[in-house]
Formats: C-alpha cells, sequence, structure tokens
C-alpha cells in the first residue's frame, strides 16, 4: 500500500477562532505525519445563524491563531465563492485540485452525528476521509453513516484516497463560540482565546468588546 501525505481540511465561522479550534487542528495534522490543515472559514453558511465578524475580521484572527503552526494554512478559498458554503462544493474542488492524494475533512462528534442530514452527504466517501474529534455528550452516528465511512486507523487513511473514518480520542471539540461572544460582551475577555486573538478582537471592538473595560479575571465564559 502506497503511503501518503493526506491534505486535511477543517471548515467552520471561526467566529471568533479559540484554542480548541488550533489543538484539534494540530491533533490532527501531527496523527497524520505533520499533514497541512486548511482551515477554511466560511462566508455563507447554509444552516446556521451568520457569522458576527465579517470575513476579513475572522481571517485575521486565524491568521494570528495559526501564525506559530506551520502545518496550519489559513484558506480563504471559501469566502471568495458565490452562494453558501457547501462542504460537498469544497471537497469537489480539493479533490479536482489534488485527484490522488488522501483527502481529510475535520469534523466535530456532534456534526458526524447529523451527517446524514447534510447536502449529498453520501458523496462524500468518495472524495474525502473523515477526521472526527470528540465532543462532549454527543450523540451516536447513524449506522448507514458508519458504513458509510468503515472505521480506520492513520495508516489506512494514508494508504488510500477516501471512503475511511478515523475516530480521535483527544482533544475535545469542548468550547462553545457562542459562550465566548457572550464572555467577550460581558467581560472584554475569555481565556479560551489565543492572547493575540484577545488583542486583536479588543483594538477592534468585536463583539461588543467594551472599548475601555477590559477585565483580568480570567474566569471561564
Amino acid at each position: 500500500m502506497r503511503v501518503s501525505v493526506p491534505l486535511v481540511l477543517f471548515g467552520g465561522t471561526f467566529d471568533p477562532v479559540h484554542r480548541a479550534h488550533i489543538s484539534a487542528a494540530r491533533a490532527v495534522s501531527k496523527v497524520l505525519g505533520d499533514a497541512p490543515v486548511h482551515l477554511l472559514p466560511n462566508a455563507v453558511p447554509p444552516h446556521r445563524p451568520q457569522p458576527t465578524a465579517d470575513a476579513e475580521q475572522r481571517l485575521a484572527m486565524l491568521r494570528l491563531a495559526c501564525h506559530e503552526h506551520p502545518s496550519l494554512i489559513v484558506d480563504d478559498w471559501e469566502l471568495r465563492q458565490q452562494g453558501p458554503s457547501y462542504s460537498l462544493k469544497t471537497l469537489q474542488h480539493f479533490r479536482q485540485q489534488h485527484p490522488e492524494a488522501p483527502l481529510v475533512f475535520m469534523i466535530g462528534a456532534d456534526s458526524f452525528a447529523s451527517l446524514h442530514h447534510w447536502h449529498r452527504w453520501q458523496d462524500y466517501a468518495t472524495l474525502c476521509h473523515l477526521a472526527v474529534v470528540p465532543r462532549p455528550d454527543s450523540e451516536l452516528a447513524s449506522g448507514e453513516v458508519l458504513a458509510a465511512f468503515p472505521e480506520s486507523d492513520a495508516h489506512g487513511l494514508c494508504g488510500q484516497p477516501a471512503g475511511l473514518r478515523l475516530m480521535l480520542k483527544r482533544p475535545f471539540l469542548d468550547v462553545s463560540a457562542t459562550a465566548i461572544r457572550e464572555a467577550l460582551a460581558r467581560k472584554g475577555d475569555c481565556p479560551a482565546l489565543d492572547p493575540a486573538v484577545s488583542a486583536h478582537i479588543r483594538c477592534h471592538h468585536l463583539y461588543n468588546v467594551p472599548t475601555t473595560t477590559y477585565s483580568t479575571d480570567h474566569e471561564a465564559p
């Protein structure tokens, strides 16, 4: 079996990007042989509220959060597309660009559990592998989804282009972006954020952060 370093895709609103995002991306990169991870902020999420911060600000925060991690690549491809940011369209694009490479789509366990509701989810198995990152209290995926993506290890994912599933045991995606935004509006700070991201938020007064009040109390959101 020929083994290749995969290309990993990690989409989301990143509104704002937080430590759990970065920890998860680095963990997937490491287990897959320091594979590059493309972090792709959504332009128009099709099934959730629209981002609070605009595209330029979300890209800026991502670049700050990824600055010291060479394997993490901030990618604005979805932001440059028209219409809803469907993952299927993104996967088709990257598969066309990399027809033979193992392509891995990072997904939280909660999203994996609801994958059978996604747009043309059955096509994913021909386009990519899945790397499933745990979330507390997530439901189990349906038998149909589990069968579509047989579980494998990292070596298996590196040996073929698509169709397998890697279940990570850690780190947990246990941070809520909603809770972070609420903490920012209330206190002007949140320990779940990289210090450079926090500084950017305060400088640009994002998420209703007070313009003059900055708390040093690191109470969790």
